[in-house]
């Protein structure tokens, strides 16, 4: 006898769909699930590059250089000195001297400072006078604190002469600042009184003063109490050597 075997339909349906899904769940792996890890990645390098920018936003607001510039005697050169008072490292990428580019890669770290140069100053005429600023590789751009330089009759001068005191004030205090010249009469001739309690703010004290002079110096007093006490290190020596160094002083005090 001849056995006939019967396959439904339905049965037939049961095996198309469970291909049908199987093909479906091969489809979502190799296409829609790599898509997502891509997606994915993606977000994360975004997110990355913007704490990145943020950070160095930050940087650039925490920049903070002081320049100078003086000549060197008897040449148609200059110096550029930069002081980083600031907390983060800073590079220097370009000096102007008016509209004379020089590029540069001088990294200036925290609290330290350098002199960049010298520079040859182009078209030096009688008459001629020198604009300086400086740009950091973060994009900030700094002008000379001293003014400008002079060039007549052969040699160099400048519009002032001064000195600056800054003070790291990290915990607040009241100072007091003497500025003196032990030539002159009387010996101390400016006087500044500076009352910050605000942390993490810096006092910043600047006198001119009439001439060169090996002789000027600085006198720094906290408050302690009822009493002042002078603080370590002081008088500071500050001779300002015009024209074989700055114009300006700068001195850096932290009062921890």
């Amino acid at each position: 006898m001849r056995t006939i075997n019967i396959v439904s339909n339905k049965g037939r349906r049961g095996v198309s769909t469970i291909m049908g899904t199987l093909i479906f769940i091969g489809i979502m792996f190799t296409s829609v699930v790599p898509m997502m890890l891509v997606m994915k990645q993606a977000d994360t390098i975004y997110t990355k590059k913007i704490q990145e920018m943020e950070v160095r936003d930050d940087e650039k607001e925490r920049e903070n250089i002081v320049v100078y510039t003086y000549p060197v005697t008897g040449e148609n050169k200059i110096n550029v000195k930069i002081k980083n008072s600031g907390n983060v490292p800073v590079t220097i990428v370009r000096v102007w001297i008016n509209d004379q580019c020089n590029v540069t890669d001088e990294l200036i770290s925290s609290n330290s400072e350098k002199v960049l140069g010298p520079f040859v100053v182009s078209g030096l005429v009688n008459g001629t006078t020198i604009d300086v600023k400086v740009a950091t590789e973060r994009g900030n751009v700094f002008f000379c604190i001293s003014g400008p330089l002079y060039y007549s009759g052969g040699g160099w001068s400048t519009t002032s002469y001064g000195i600056c005191v800054i003070i790291h004030n990290p915990h607040g205090g009241e100072y007091k600042i003497n500025f003196w010249n032990a030539t002159a009469e009387p010996a101390c001739w400016e006087e500044f009184y500076e009352s910050h309690s605000k942390e993490w703010e810096d006092i910043v004290a600047t006198t001119p003063v009439p001439e060169p002079s090996s002789e000027y110096k600085v006198d720094i007093y906290e408050r302690k109490g009822s009493n002042w006490k002078q603080l370590p290190g002081c008088p500071i020596p500050t001779p300002i050597d015009y024209p074989n160094g700055p114009p300006f002083i700068l001195v850096w005090v932290d009062a921890k």
